[in-house]
């Protein structure tokens, strides 16, 4: 096993503190999407429809700057993460301090959370390149880290709501990004800690490929960005309107504070585990099980007659996102070239975004005229087909690497 770089601890300590400082922001902006839009006197279809605009916002955005970043790798990615932050800060703080119309709030929030859906897109692909440049780095424990914070920030909001309005969300939002940029800032170029190590993506102009030419020449890449689709789309009524389900059972805002805590706080441990899983099994092997917990926890939700039932589909997230959200960095890095790995790493953001374009307009329409309970039907359908294709695609990469020779990951090696 080769030895632990002396600043690896550093830098995994450094991208905790930057995750963990975006989570808690879109925690805040975000993670009671449906209570503040509420407020302001959005129906359950202009929720769906402000959500959709978002996720358009997201996939327009990280199909250029991946585009960019990838035929650009001169360019650091901290300098274009830094000016998107600075951006959002200001789009925040039009939300928080000028009064506005519907419409034009509408418009706002969907430019603002757009650009923050992709975020992750972008540290995951920071990240890959410390990798890619040879310093050994566990993801798992900075992940975990901002897991709990992002949940037990969700339980402080919803005790917080119950006692203010839902108008605060967005001042505590800008301060949490202030401290996000401040986060960003601390983190060193890859090129600053592996001196001895050439970062290839620096170092080497590489031959440029087409979007349409990664998704035709990688079916692995492309079944498993189906499945992504249809398993963020399964999502719809945890992620948008866990507050409806939350509400049929009879909780309150503190019960849906409790409910969010236990949907990220369980990721913490499976975060944890991931290094010494992807040791021990294949990545699609844990993504399929990761798949198809998605689909068990549907099953919960949908028989679920009480609160309680909705507390343990909560806490069966363990083996969800928790292991999902790791392994999926690792695994797509892991099957596509040097000059695709960013655009590679925003595509599985952008296959969510394009299922939330489809899914949450239909979902605000389905809830408004059907309930809830219809909508937690349909999603537990497109998770069953999200855990068949994941299925899929774990036997198409077990058929490729029968014939080529598969890499070990460069943090485990």
């Amino acid at each position: 096993m080769r030895p632990k770089h002396p600043k690896s601890l550093v830098i995994e300590a450094k991208f905790a503190a930057m995750h963990s400082s975006y989570w808690l922001s879109l925690c805040a902006f975000s993670g009671f999407m449906a209570v503040y839009l509420s407020y302001y006197g959005f129906s359950d279809s202009m929720i769906g429809l402000t959500a959709s605009l978002i996720s358009a916002v997201t996939i327009f955005y990280q199909l250029g700057i991946s585009t960019f970043c990838d035929n650009h790798p001169k360019v650091p990615l901290k300098h274009i993460i830094l000016i998107v932050y600075l951006v959002i800060l200001a789009l925040v703080a039009i939300l928080a301090l000028v009064p506005m119309p519907v419409v034009m709030m509408l418009l706002v929030y969907s430019l603002t959370g757009g650009l923050a859906n992709g975020m992750p897109g972008l540290y995951n692909a920071q990240f890959v390149q410390f990798i890619n440049a040879g310093l050994p780095l566990n993801m798992g424990w900075p992940r975990g880290m901002s897991a709990i914070l992002y949940a037990l920030f969700a339980y402080f909001l919803g005790l917080l709501l119950e006692s203010y309005t839902a108008s605060i969300l967005m001042p505590i939002t800008l301060i949490c990004i202030v401290v996000a940029i401040v986060m960003a800032l601390i983190l060193p170029k890859p090129e600053q800690v592996t001196e001895n190590t050439p970062v290839q993506a620096l170092a080497t102009p590489p031959e440029r490929t087409s979007l349409l030419k990664l998704l035709k020449g990688n079916q692995v890449l492309t079944v498993f960005l189906l499945s992504g689709f249809f398993m963020s789309a399964g999502q719809t009524n945890t992620f948008l309107f866990l507050t409806r389900i939350i509400e049929q059972k009879g909780g309150s805002e503190a019960a849906l504070g409790l409910a969010m805590f236990l949907q990220a706080g369980v990721e913490m441990p499976a975060m944890l585990m991931t290094p010494r899983l992807l040791r021990r099994f294949r990545a699609r092997a844990i993504l399929t099980v990761s798949v198809t917990a998605y689909f068990i926890k549907s099953v919960i939700i949908y028989l679920s007659g009480g609160i309680g039932g909705i507390y343990f589909a909560m806490a069966f997230s363990v083996f969800c996102y928790g292991l999902y959200g790791v392994t999926s960095v690792y695994f797509v890095n892991d099957i596509v070239r040097q000059n695709e790995k960013v655009r590679a790493q925003s595509l599985i953001f952008i296959s969510g975004a394009l299922a939330s374009i489809i899914g949450n307009t239909t979902a605000g329409v389905v809830v408004q005229s059907l309930g809830i309970g219809a909508l937690n039907l349909i999603c537990m359908a497109l998770q069953a087909v999200a855990a068949m294709l994941m299925a899929y695609c774990a036997w198409l990469q077990h058929k490729k690497d029968k014939q080529i020779p598969s890499m070990k990951l460069p943090f485990l090696s």
